[in-house]
């Protein structure tokens, strides 16, 4: 009975040691200071995954501020963001939108967004913009497309008969295109930023500063 006491005594002693160096682990300087997600609404603001032909879809990207610090990230150009819409299950980009987000309105024939609320002035000198973030502050844009894609063309949809698996059928993500998070022109960390342009097939992972892939279709 003794014997039977000790042991449970030593597996909660072990269980209370690998608490207490989870709970060192969790805070971290190496833990990630931001958090981006994004979601898929209709024009309501309601979530969606299935939208009519034509109607316009917003993404609602998010980036957060996980610290009790404030935080700033850099951006070697004007453009701040990018959302890239592929064919589901594939890394074939329909569309993107990475016009210039420093500009506080951007519309285009697919792409439209008011970048107002990420509130970014120009580092002095330096030609980089900055983000600036509170402790634990949120920053939401809202990016709106018209289901065109990049060549103006209304996007397939889901057919009466599927022929194949990915007609009508997409995934979505966006992110920010960070230069770095230490200062302007110090060691970039392009690894976890969203790209510029199309992403490529390696590109399309989850980062600190870009989303999940969402899926959703066009019927």
């Amino acid at each position: 009975m003794r014997r039977l006491i000790r042991l449970l005594f030593g597996i909660a002693a072990v269980m209370l040691l690998l608490g207490a160096s989870n709970c060192s682990k969790n805070n971290d300087s190496d833990a990630p200071q931001f958090v981006t997600t994004l979601t898929v609404q209709n024009s309501s603001g309601q979530a969606s995954a299935a939208f009519g032909q034509g109607t316009p879809i917003e993404f609602v990207l998010t980036i957060r501020n996980r610290t009790d610090q404030p935080q700033s990230l850099f951006f070697n150009s004007d453009e701040l963001l990018n959302v890239a819409v592929v064919d589901a299950g594939t890394a074939t980009v329909v569309w993107n939108c990475d016009n210039p987000a420093t500009t506080t309105t951007t519309t285009t024939a697919a792409c439209a967004f008011d970048a107002s609320s990420l509130s970014v002035p120009s580092s002095s000198g330096s030609g980089f913009n900055e983000m600036d973030f509170a402790a634990f502050e949120t920053k939401t844009i809202t990016i709106t497309w018209n289901q065109t894609d990049d060549n103006g063309a209304q996007v397939p949809v889901v057919p009466v008969n599927p022929g194949t698996l990915t007609t009508g059928q997409y995934e979505v993500m966006g992110g920010f295109t960070v230069f770095n998070t230490t200062g302007p022109g110090q060691g970039a960390d392009n690894g976890s930023s969203m790209a510029e342009g199309p992403p490529t097939a390696s590109q399309l992972f989850p980062s600190v500063y870009r989303s999940t892939l969402n899926a959703f279709s066009i019927n």
